[in-house]
């Protein structure tokens, strides 16, 4: 399937296409058990009906608040084709997080399920016990009015999804074919919550087409068929999972093994069983990986993957794991994943350094981080992206929607970085992850790169620290790999051996434990907020 043949294209659509063309083959291994697309449409296709029957109507939106199970996949496509708008909730979530979610996106529906790791439930009442005596609307929540539980037993003040798949059956195919007739590729498929590493969450409104198109890029770059067998982790409330793993089977054929909860044994052991050749995740699940006594028992057949991580990391996995196709592409939630990448066949040295160059349809620009003016290659600044696949703003959030997106339709990412005379893009770091010490840019990425060097370290992040006399200077958060020690003065000392004076951390705190968003990325907010807290009590 080309990028061209999916301008304008609607997910129920390509989901159509692969049942013509795939069928009765497995497309997704969840924790149930394999799903193929025939079962995959025919029950979407009854709970979009079910959907229906309920009153929710295109443009309605729909939270979902599970991990990567198969009722997720059935909601997802359900809602798709009648032009909802899902909302996906973080399963890390407290309660009064859940209701800033639900009351932001003006969520009217809200489906979660009974799962064996997460209590749901009672979190929910936590926050809103009058829910569940039927008490919706209400002041604290005026969009939600109804809970749809995946859930094997009967719970007082909510709709079974089972029910709602049965209840489909009463509202014709030809109410769903009307339904699905008004959908277009251009159409607000998603409200994805920003994963949240550095400020409160906000809403990017995702579109059909463009959430196809993103997936495709990632198809094409690791150039999947039929034939393969791709492991992922990634949460289905963050655009890896809701853009990458829901959509490449339907555009690839490929079979997809989910795993719900990022578990690096039993993730292992599952790459084994389904010998799985590909393989996606960020720093933070590769980490675990190469710390992992079972890697070096398990026979892995991993050929080729995706990789979010520095280059000592990466060349680990290059060397420890025996990937040997493996890339580091470039995208944002607010990109639909689209951006740059490298080629499967580039040279190691720039698939360890570079995150490539722009895909199909994708403009890349490099622009001064507090201006507008655009730079040219060889000098760093702020990244941006034009083309099919920006998002179209901030839901009910002009302002923040007006500082990302120029009216020329240029994106703007946060992120430094660089392009070399190759056309080749190195990220430097983020705008807010630069540390000013004395009036010195220091980039976080540099001193977290020298620390991973460290024979002791397994994670490393560098933060600002407030100072008197220089305004900041760094400090940094490491986890030390099981069974090995180190102290304060002998990290301070490593990295004054390999960094400038002004770059060496003043405080180091050992950590055990990483605030993470479920993307698998180190909320470093949180990390800066616990360091103010350390110092207020020494």
């Amino acid at each position: 399937m080309e990028g061209d043949d999916l301008a304008g294209k609607t997910i129920a659509a390509a989901l159509d296409a692969a049942v013509e063309r795939y069928g009765a083959q497995v497309g997704y291994v969840f924790a149930s058990g394999e799903l193929t697309y025939n079962r995959l449409k025919q029950t979407a296709d009854l709970l979009a009906r079910g959907f229906l029957r309920l009153g929710v109507k295109k443009g309605d939106k729909v939270a979902i608040w599970m991990a990567g199970y198969a009722e997720w996949a059935f909601a997802y496509f359900a809602l798709a084709r009648i032009g909802a708008i899902m909302v996906p909730v973080n399963t890390r979530y407290r309660p009064d997080e859940i209701k800033y979610v639900l009351n932001k996106s003006k969520a009217s529906l809200l489906v979660f399920k009974e799962e064996p790791n997460k209590d749901f439930l009672s979190l929910l009442k936590e926050l809103f016990l009058d829910v569940f005596a039927g008490n919706l609307p209400n002041e604290a929540l005026p969009s939600l009015r109804t809970l749809i539980v995946a859930s094997d037993r009967r719970i007082d003040g909510c709709l079974g999804l089972n029910e709602l798949i049965e209840a489909g059956k009463a509202v014709s195919e030809k109410e769903l074919l009307q339904a699905a007739n008004e959908v277009t590729g251009d159409d607000i498929a998603m409200f994805q919550f920003t994963s949240g590493t550095t400020a409160v969450p906000k809403a990017a409104m995702l579109f059909q087409s463009a959430m196809l198109r993103g997936a495709l890029c990632g198809c094409e770059i690791l150039r999947l068929s039929e034939a393969d067998r791709f492991f992922s982790p990634q949460p289905f409330f963050h655009v890896g999972g809701s853009i990458q793993v829901m959509l490449t089977p339907i555009i690839s054929g490929c079979r997809m093994i989910v795993q719900p909860y990022f578990d690096a044994g039993q993730a292992l052991e599952l790459m084994e069983r389904y010998q799985c050749n590909v393989l996606m995740g960020h720093q933070p699940h590769y980490i675990e990986y190469l710390n992992h006594p079972d890697l070096k028992s398990r026979n892995l057949v991993l050929e080729k993957g995706m990789i979010f991580a520095g280059a000592e990391v990466f060349k680990r996995v290059y060397d420890e794991m025996g990937i040997k196709r493996l890339i580091s592409p470039y995208g944002l939630t607010e990109t639909h994943i689209g951006g740059t990448a490298c080629a499967l066949d580039d040279s190691l040295e720039i698939r360890m350094t570079t995150v490539g160059r722009p895909m199909p349809g994708v403009d890349l620009a490099i622009r001064q981080p507090s201006g507008k003016e655009f730079l040219p290659a060889g000098q760093p600044g702020e990244v941006c992206f034009r083309g099919w696949c920006i998002t179209k703003g901030y839901f009910d959030d002009p302002e923040k929607t007006a500082e990302a997106l120029d009216n020329q339709g240029w994106f703007r990412s946060g992120d430094l970085g660089v392009i070399g005379e190759d056309g080749y893009l190195r990220l430097v770091g983020r705008i807010k992850e630069m540390i000013r010490v004395g009036g010195e840019n220091v980039a976080a990425a540099e001193i977290e790169s020298v620390l991973l060097k460290h024979d002791a370290v397994k994670q490393a992040i560098a933060i600002g620290m407030a100072d008197a006399r220089l305004a900041e200077v760094v400090a940094v958060f490491v986890e030390l790999k099981s069974g090995q020690r180190a102290s304060e003065a002998e990290i301070i000392g490593f990295c004054r051996e390999h960094l400038a004076s002004f770059k060496v951390p003043r405080r180091v705190k050992f950590i055990t434990e990483w605030p993470m968003t479920g993307a698998g990325k180190i909320q470093r907010y949180i990390l800066k907020e616990s360091l103010s807290e350390i110092l207020l009590n020494n």
